[in-house]
């Protein structure tokens, strides 16, 4: 073979292993191997139908200071939420490196209905999962409803998706309260792992010779909302590699990302 012909070979080698495969560099939080955490260190209980409730939390590890938000809002420096009606709220923390977590804290009605959850995750892109609430205190009958919908007597709800869902109760006189649960779908990591790495980490693409290598765990994880935009538009992978994905992979993966990407 001529030095030409090589070359020639050589260029429509890698134009194809290019066109085949493509890069994302999108930019990663620094520092996050280790996060910081929500202690709870104090809960005070509220009075039926007022807002009298209290929760106190700290932070440990990442690097401070930290900043805390209650349910995504209202932020402070020192953890200490005041005016809280009963009902379940989400705790968040951000170090000084922007890395964050969650924690969840559930004030309760100290003279008035308070209830228990316990739900059953559903199959992936089918509504088979259901949620079941007990009620204790205050004064029955007992009301729940789920998301808005109206109240009903029963504490079961069923035929439910994957996603979160808001429980209210209430009892004979007013009295409510509230939490909110997570039902998950029954997609795990290990599959989306067989998907991503069958189809992208494959020879001068993503293995490690093309960023990012999708053969680390940490990798598909930190990059779960990129790779379901780009499934979900079927260009990953691309159509030049001759490769494709199924709709039910490109719907486990959606899953997956919806339940928070779990390794």
């Amino acid at each position: 073979m001529t030095t030409k012909n090589f070359f020639v070979g050589f260029v429509f080698s890698l134009v194809w292993a290019i066109s085949a495969c493509t890069y994302d560099t999108i930019p990663l939080p620094s520092s996050c191997v280790e996060p910081p955490v929500v202690i709870i260190s104090e809960i005070n209980d509220t009075e039926c139908g007022l807002q009298t409730g209290a929760i106190q939390v700290a932070g440990s590890g990442g690097e401070e200071p930290y900043i805390f938000k209650i349910n995504g809002g209202s932020e402070n420096v020192d953890g200490v939420f005041t005016s809280l009606p009963a009902g379940t709220f989400l705790i968040s923390i951000e170090d000084a490196n922007g890395c964050t977590s969650e924690a969840e804290a559930q004030v309760q009605n100290s003279n008035g209905i308070n209830i228990t959850l316990n739900s059953a995750n559903s199959d992936c892109e089918t509504s088979n999962g259901s949620i079941s609430v007990q009620g204790q205190g205050g004064t029955e009958p007992y009301q729940f409803k789920l998301n808005g919908q109206d109240f009903q007597n029963s504490g079961e709800f069923n035929q439910l998706s994957p996603g979160e869902y808001a429980v209210v109760a209430t009892d004979a006189n007013g009295c409510e309260t509230s939490q909110t649960v997570r039902i998950f779908s029954d997609v795990v990591f290990a599959d989306i792992k067989a998907i991503v790495t069958a189809n992208c980490a494959v020879s001068n693409c993503h293995d490690g010779t093309i960023s990012p290598d999708f053969r680390s765990d940490q990798t598909i994880q930190d990059r779960a909302d990129r790779i379901r935009s780009r499934t979900g538009a079927r260009s990953m992978p691309p159509a030049s590699s001759g490769r494709s994905l199924s709709t039910s992979q490109i719907e486990s993966i959606a899953c997956w990302v919806e339940d928070g990407a779990p390794l």
